[in-house]
C-alpha cells in the first residue's frame, strides 16, 4: 500500500495479494485461512526473513492471527487493525453477505468502485486501487469472504503470546467490542482508537496509523528480535 511507505525509512515493509486478489494468480486449490496463513509464511521465507511484526486489516486481520497461532516461533509481535476472532455481530455478518453476493454473481466493477471509494480520499488514488480491485478474481474473491465470514479463532485467542497492538477507528462501533477478549485473553495487549474515522484507517488516517505502529515497535523494542 502506498500509504505504508512512509515506514520503510525504520523498517523493511511487505505487503503482498493473497491468492485471486488483484495481480495475484487465482489458485485451483480450495483456499483456507490456514492456506492463507501458509502463504505469509512462505513470503517471508523467499524474503529470507526468520521472525516478523505480523500486520493485517479487517478480513486481513484473521490472516494475521491464523499465522501468529500457526507460527509463533516466526512472530514477534501482532498488529491489527479493525480486528475480530469471529463474525458474530449483525452489522459485520451483513457486510460479508452483500460482499458474497456481489463477488457470487460478477458485479466486480460495482464492489471495485465501492471498496475504493471508501478507503481512498484522493481521487487519482482511488481510480488506480479501482483498476487493481477489478483485476480481483470473483470467484476467488467469493471463497475469501465465505471463509472469513465462518472463520473464528475465539478458542485460542489465548495462545498468542506476542505482544498484541490493536488499532480501531473511534467510529467504527460494531468492531470496537471485538477487544474485551483480546484483553481478557493476551496479556501484553494495547489498544489504540484513532479519532474520526470509520473502519478504513490504513488508508482514511494513514499518518496517524503509521506513527502508532512506529511508536509501539520502539516502545517495545522489537527490532532487536527482527531478523
Amino acid at each position: 500500500m502506498d500509504y505504508q511507505t512512509a515506514l520503510l525509512d525504520e523498517f523493511k515493509v511487505i505487503t503482498f495479494d493473497i491468492r485471486g486478489d488483484c495481480r495475484s494468480d487465482r489458485s485451483s486449490e480450495q483456499m483456507t485461512m490456514i492456506q492463507l496463513a501458509d502463504d505469509t509464511k512462505r513470503i517471508l521465507d523467499a524474503n529470507n526473513i526468520d521472525k516478523a511484526v505480523i500486520c493485517g486489516y479487517s478480513n486481513g486481520a484473521c490472516i494475521a492471527q491464523e499465522f501468529v497461532l500457526s507460527y509463533p516461533e516466526h512472530t514477534a509481535g501482532l498488529i491489527m487493525i479493525g480486528a475480530y476472532y469471529e463474525v458474530s455481530s449483525f452489522l459485520l455478518e451483513k457486510e460479508y453477505r452483500i460482499g458474497i453476493w456481489a463477488a457470487k454473481n460478477k458485479l466486480m466493477t460495482l464492489l471495485s468502485l465501492a471498496l475504493a471509494k471508501n478507503h481512498f480520499r484522493d481521487k487519482e488514488l482511488a481510480k488506480v486501487m479501482y483498476k487493481e480491485i477489478k483485476r480481483t478474481n470473483h470467484q476467488m474473491l467469493t471463497n475469501q469472504y465465505t471463509i472469513g465470514l465462518n472463520y473464528s479463532c475465539a478458542d485460542r485467542i489465548q495462545e498468542i503470546n506476542v505482544p498484541l497492538l490493536l488499532i480501531y477507528g473511534a467510529w467504527d462501533y460494531y468492531i470496537q467490542s471485538y477487544q474485551h477478549l483480546y484483553r481478557r485473553l493476551v496479556s501484553d495487549t494495547e489498544v489504540v482508537y484513532i479519532q474520526r474515522t470509520k473502519h478504513q484507517v490504513p488508508t482514511r488516517s494513514s499518518v496517524e496509523c503509521n506513527a502508532i505502529i512506529r511508536g509501539w515497535i520502539r516502545r517495545k523494542n522489537l527490532l532487536r528480535n527482527l531478523k
